[in-house]
């Protein structure tokens, strides 16, 4: 098992209405994630809320797995590279899983240092987005 890398993945709740519907626990998200997620014209909500992060290593040609709301294994993210591209990008499978059941998978080529945010399933009057970017990558 090779790493040749880290993937920082955060979970967001985002809503309209009131931001403690998230859970006690949530904090809220950086000026500078929470400008860049009013600009996504498909996230237009006006709170965003922190639940969880973590920042699991990449390991060549194994499936990984991030826990963003640790100890909770409620909502998973797997991730395995397909293909590198140059020195700064990776094409993923990643899997948005919850309950044990996968909710979505998609195959995105991810460049170091940018953030991909994909949007999750509704959740206590909000949606969850994900937050995936590339924190390390080895050349």
């Amino acid at each position: 098992m090779q790493p040749i890398g880290s993937l920082g993945v955060k979970l967001i709740f985002a809503t309209n209405g009131e931001p403690t519907a998230g859970g006690a626990f949530t904090k809220g998200v950086s000026d500078e994630e929470a400008k860049r997620l009013h600009a996504i014209t498909k996230l237009d909500f006006k709170e965003y809320r922190l639940m969880g992060s973590d920042t699991p290593k990449i390991l060549k040609g194994y499936e990984n797995w991030a826990t963003p709301l640790r100890p909770s294994k409620e909502i998973l993210v797997s991730f395995q590279p397909i293909k590198r591209s140059g020195d700064d990008r990776v094409q993923m499978v990643l899997e948005y899983w919850q309950s044990k059941r996968k909710i979505f998978s998609v195959n995105p080529t991810l460049t170091k240092g940018r953030t991909l945010y994909l949007l999750g399933p509704e959740w206590r009057g909000g949606r969850l987005v994900l937050a995936v970017t590339i924190e390390d990558l080895k050349k």
